[in-house]
């Protein structure tokens, strides 16, 4: 006769608690040490059932929450339209902020965008419950390129297994300055493997079995601009066109690390890093 008050009682835990003030929210994440997810609610609400998720709800418990409407105002500017959201592209969707660690370099920044905005890339799904979960379970240590990268390889239909492995910082390091190293010379090229492998064995302190990498150029000059998220389906998308490229992007590796990078004239340059 007990079941229905336990029941009840569960369910009031794994329940988030949504704020609507922007700065109260901030301050909160700030305080509890945890990241903030942010709603841009469209007036559709093409969202609200996604939340309403027992297993969303569940994840959610990690995150402060604020729920927002599109035109919410801050300090006498729409908040969607702050340049720290520029990857939103003035849109509603979801973002998230990193607040949980004040010792990443980017603590108060952005580290997911994702607009409510249609892909061109026809095997990019809408955002359902399957995807809100990946969004909610990227690397808290990971940058907004690296996690945009992890997530576009995460809702591929074919389910490449490498973001499956173990996601390490001296991979994430690897990907970030290889991918910086091309935007900069606005040239595809891969890294020197050997030396590479070399330094990855020092970082992570362990014997690897050599390292492997992919990289990939997207088509922002041709499109006219992409935001990140975009840019790393693009370089999905060519990986997928690739048997090379995508068998080290399907396969199962002890670890990896992703990262994209944007060169001056709207090109994004990515890599992919990998060792058994």
């Amino acid at each position: 006769m007990f079941a229905f008050p336990f029941l009840a009682l569960v369910l009031t835990a794994v329940e988030p608690s949504w704020h609507t003030d922007y700065v109260k929210a901030y301050k909160q994440a700030m305080k509890d040490r945890k990241d903030l997810v942010i709603y841009f609610r469209d007036d559709d609400g093409r969202l609200d059932d996604v939340w309403a998720d027992p297993e969303i709800r569940q994840a959610l418990r990690r995150y402060v929450c604020l729920r927002l409407p599109q035109s919410y105002r801050f300090q006498g500017e729409r908040l969607l339209d702050h340049p720290a959201l520029g990857e939103m592209m003035s849109q509603p969707g979801v973002a998230v902020v990193s607040y949980h660690d004040p010792e990443l370099p980017f603590y108060e920044e952005v580290v997911s965008a994702h607009p409510l905005v249609a892909s061109h890339y026809g095997w990019v799904p809408a955002y359902g419950v399957e995807q809100m979960q990946a969004i909610l379970d990227l690397p808290p240590t990971a940058t907004l390129s690296q996690r945009s990268m992890i997530y576009a390889i995460r809702v591929h239909p074919e389910r490449p297994r490498s973001v499956e492995c173990t996601c390490h910082r001296a991979f994430l390091g690897h990907a970030s300055r290889h991918s910086h190293r091309q935007a900069a010379l606005r040239n595809q090229h891969h890294a020197d493997l050997i030396a590479t492998s070399s330094q990855l064995t020092t970082e992570v302190g362990e014997p690897l079995g050599g390292a492997s990498e992919v990289v990939a150029e997207s088509w922002g000059r041709v499109l006219g601009g992409e935001n990140v998220l975009e840019a790393a389906f693009s370089c999905v998308d060519a990986w997928r066109h690739s048997s090379g490229h995508w068998s080290a992007v399907s396969g199962w590796h002890r670890y990896f690390g992703y990262d994209i990078a944007r060169a001056d004239n709207g090109t994004w340059y990515a890599t992919g890093i990998f060792a058994d």
